[in-house]
């Protein structure tokens, strides 16, 4: 490694007040010592280097490539950057990334050292010493970004200096070094609920037995996790704060419920200047509400006018009712109890409710043998303004915007009766959710914190009291010691918030460092290069939980920038994180995306490697590992460019061996994708080929060959109306095709015209066509952009997809799924499986929940669910076999909208 050139005072520094400026005090020039201070300083440099040429002495930290020399100018109160020279390219592959500025410049009176991102942030820390070292200098340099922006404002010096710190009018100031909140996690039992009557269900005519059930996942070999889950033999599904389990192929044999433990929020620990229930609106038609309503038990259906249906009678099964209920409806089968509710209902009214407590959610779902884990959230809403129950209590570091706690649950023996699963283990953790993924008995949870580092820089604002009256030199002063004194309190306190176990090495978080890149040191991201921390957490599904503790493993990193996606395969985790990049031919800073490797084949994910390319990614499909490569398709705007505002490319990374560095080569890249203004919509890539969408007005689907890392070359392309979303691999009889799922575009207006459904041939990649094309005018699919909603049948050639439909129309609105026939030359709907229509969403009780659309084919019955209900389907024709209402039983007191747990 090559060694720093800095002072000895850098890890270590003792910052020195700010010297008088023109605001205050003699400046340097008019120092009658000046010209003997000169001279002693110079002789002093002359020794130290002539020192450290004879005893080869190297200072500073050990980063892995040339530093900048940062030191404080005494005279002037500020701070200058050397950049070290250019890294000479490699040979044998195309020329990296030359990271010209290695550390930011930190303008202001403390002396901070924080690096730009490198391929060495991913050597992670051999003490966790340095890593409290890095946390420290980005503090300071946030701390140095907030007082020089005061300090050079003459709208803050004109206004601050003349203030009167006698007068007692003076903005408020919050502090920040208050008592701690520890979190805690409430330990409650899982609650039962009723369970239905079992009762047969139907039989299914269809000719040819398939089963799908397994999730629409991008890697095989990689379990992405989901909200309903199927093993085949039971269904998993997560509906709000309710763990729903029934048998696969029937479900009227029994239920298993399984309520997440929720703590009621106690009115008394708001802050008293909060109304606990002021109506802000109120209306009898709405029915949204926050509020309990009456809900009146069952009664005859002559009592209530019934609106006209005309389908058969299906099984419908009621939680709570103990007896089968066979009705005369569409096919939600909770619209009766809707339309008899409706008539006993209060006035619905909408409430603010600053210490309104949520519902947990179950976010996500892993399922793995005999283990089913859950990925709970629990929001963590205040109220505008709302700083805590009491005066005592200080606001936390780690703000995050829900509370995440992961269950793991014994599914070897489902019941059927209503009773809730057996737990096995839980356990708090740190972040915001965002992605989950298995590998065989290890569980990988992907999230993201939000620390608030304003609760240490706000007490640097200018406008705190205690800085009334001081002119510019006189508040860089104070603000400075202010900084200093209250780095380590908010460290320390950091540190215990996150969780972060500093107590041996620290190999598994990336080093800190600015996510941003080019030649300019100048900072991009307003000083803040602590907000995030993105957090890679694995865990053994199968162990056997001591005191139903579950161990975790964490890895993460500390990011300015934010996190795009995830890609994992069954080895290696990595996100994408979008920070900047410095353009010096346009002089602006334009997106870039730093990627961040993890190797997750051990115990603990490591950092294992890291990479830089230019634009943005779509989401997760536009990444791929493949043969020792990365591939990753982004796009770039620039808008204030001529020619052209976007740029598509794809990337190809070389991924270093085990012990062959940290850097993901850039060994190969695309020319533009696309016409002119065109941007990515839909990426797939399979074995060595990638399947790209580009879309403005019409839609331009490529195919690239990428077998030769080093030179990706466009085979062949298609120009048609509208856009592709998702793309899905499927073959008929013996022929390749790519199906398609997305949007109709009026090629003239740019505006949509419905769902199109795309089947391309791609067995001549020079030339490939459209096979077959059907548009579904007015409809919307949520499959476009939620692609586990996405189910082809290769046994049947049946294609599953939701619908959405709303128009003002006798029509009404639709809101289900629609069966189609996928062939040669051919896409034709087969049937609609309705959930819910017009009447349903503007006249019904909903519980607070809502389920996305999913579909499962158990042995030619096919199973949607979708918002409130459960339907079975004979595959083949389109009967319905038997449905369910999730909302029955639950005992609800509060009327929520169709989409309100949307």
């Amino acid at each position: 490694k090559m060694a720093d050139t800095t002072s000895g005072d850098i890890e270590n520094p003792n910052p020195k007040p700010p010297a008088e400026t023109a605001g205050g005090g003699a400046s340097s020039k008019d120092d009658p010592h000046k010209k003997w201070k000169v001279i002693g300083l110079s002789t002093f440099l002359i020794v130290a280097v002539v020192l450290a040429i004879v005893l080869g002495v190297t200072l500073g930290g050990s980063d892995s490539s040339s530093s900048n020399v940062s030191t404080n100018n005494e005279d002037e109160g500020t701070t200058t950057t050397v950049l070290p020279t250019d890294t000479p390219p490699k040979d044998d592959v195309s020329a990296p990334q030359v990271y010209k500025a290695q550390y930011l410049a930190s303008n202001g009176p403390i002396l901070a050292k924080l690096r730009m991102i490198n391929p060495s942030v991913a050597n992670g820390y051999s003490s966790c010493i340095d890593l409290k070292e890095d946390m420290r200098n980005a503090l300071w340099h946030y701390a140095n970004t907030v007082i020089v922006r005061d300090r050079d404002s003459s709208y803050h010096n004109d206004r601050y200096e003349k203030c009167d710190p006698n007068n007692p009018s003076q903005p408020v100031w919050y502090g920040i070094l208050e008592d701690n909140v520890a979190f805690s996690m409430d330990e409650s039992t899982a609650e039962s609920a009723s369970a239905p009557a079992p009762e047969a269900g139907g039989s299914s005519d269809a000719k040819v037995k398939e089963d799908s059930f397994e999730t629409n996942n991008q890697v095989d070999g990689v379990d992405e996790g989901d909200i309903v889950k199927s093993d085949g033999d039971y269904v998993y599904a997560a509906y709000g704060d309710l763990l729903y389990v029934w048998n696969a192929t029937d479900g009227t044999k029994g239920i298993s419920i399984t309520k997440m433990p929720y703590e009621e929020q106690n009115e008394t620990e708001c802050p008293d200047n909060y109304p606990m229930k002021e109506p802000f609106l109120e209306d009898e038609s709405i029915s949204f509400s926050f509020e309990e309503v009456e809900v009146k038990p069952h009664f005859s259906s002559e009592e209530v006018e019934e609106k006209p249906d005309s389908t058969e009678p299906v099984q419908t099964i009621s939680p709570s009712s103990g007896t089968e209920s066979v009705q005369t409806t569409s096919s939600s089968s909770g619209r009766q109890r809707n339309r008899r509710n409706r008539h006993h209902r209060k006035a619905s009214s909408i409430y603010w409710n600053p210490c309104h407590k949520p519902k947990p959610r179950i976010l996500s779902l892993l399922l793995e043998g005999s283990r089913l884990t859950t990925v709970v959230s629990e929001d963590n809403y205040r109220g505008f303004g709302y700083q805590g129950g009491n005066e005592e209590e200080s606001q936390p570091i780690i703000d995050d915007y829900s509370k995440l706690t992961i269950r793991v649950y014994d599914i070897s023996d489902v019941p059927t009766d209503g009773s809730p699963l057996t737990l096995l283990g839980e356990k708090e953790i740190k972040g915001n959710y965002d992605s989950a993924r298995s590998v065989g008995n290890t569980g990988f949870v992907i999230t993201t914190s939000y620390i608030n580092t304003h609760l240490f820089a706000g007490d640097l604002d200018r406008y705190r009291p205690q800085y009334c009256g001081l002119n510019s030199t006189e508040y860089e002063k104070l603000a400075h010691e202010t900084a200093l004194k209250n780095t380590e309190p908010f460290l320390e306190r950091m540190v215990e918030e996150m969780q972060l176990q500093l107590d041996g090495a620290c190999d598994s978080i990336f080093q800190v460092s600015a996510m941003q890149s080019g030649d300019n040191d100048e900072d991009a991201s307003n000083g803040d290069m602590l907000s995030q921390f993105v957090q890679v957490l694995s865990f053994d599904m199968s162990s056997n939980f001591v005191d139903k503790n579950i161990s975790t493993n964490v890895a993460g990193a500390f990011s300015s920038g934010w996190l795009s996606s995830v890609y994992a395969s069954q080895e290696f985790v990595a996100t994408l994180n979008v920070g900047h990049n410095y353009n010096s031919t346009s002089d602006n800073w334009d997106s870039a995306t730093f990627i961040l490797g993890f190797n997750i084949s051990g115990t603990t994910p490591k950092p294992f490697a890291y990479a830089e390319i230019r634009g943005s990614p779509l989401n997760q499909y536009s990444t791929d590992l493949y043969d020792g490569h990365l591939r990753v398709v982004t796009t770039e705007w620039q808008w204030s460019a001529v020619e052209s505002r976007t740029t598509n490319k794809i990337f190809v990374l070389k991924v270093p061996e085990a012990n062959g560095g940290q850097e993901m080569v850039t060994v190969g890249e695309t020319d533009h994708l696309g016409k002119p203004n065109e941007s990515v919509m839909a990426v797939r890539f399979i074995g060595p080929r990638a399947y790209i969408v580009t879309f403005e007005r019409t839609d331009p689907f490529y195919i690239y060959n990428l077998t030769d890392p080093a030179e990706p070359k466009k085979l062949g392309e298609l120009e048609i109306p509208g856009f592709s979303s998702y793309l899905h691999p499927v073959e008929i009889e013996g022929v390749p095709f790519m199906l398609g799922v997305g949007e109709h575009v009026n090629a003239t207006t740019g505006r949509r015209v419905g769902v199109k459904i795309s089947l391309f041939d791609i067995s001549d990649p020079a030339s490939p066509t459209e096979n077959a094309t059907f548009v579904d005018e007015g409809a919307y699919s949520s499959a476009g952009n939620d692609f586990k909603a996405f189910r082809y049948l290769p046994v049947s050639k049946k294609l599953i997809l939701p619908k959405s439909e709303y128009t003002w129309s006798e029509k009404g609105n639709f809101d289900g799924f629609v069966v189609y026939n996928v062939g040669l030359g051919k896409v034709t709907p087969s049937y609609e499986i309705e959930h819910a229509n017009s009447y349903d969403m503007y006249h019904g009780c909903w519980y607070n929940a809502y389920m996305p659309a999913r579909s499962f084919v158990f042995q030619s019955k096919l199973t949607t669910i979708l918002s409130h209900s459960v339907i079975s389907t004979d595959l083949e024709n389109g009967d319905k076999l038997w449905n369910m209402s999730l909302d029955e039983g639950l005992e609800n007191t509060a009327c929520a909208s169709y989409f309100i747990g949307f």
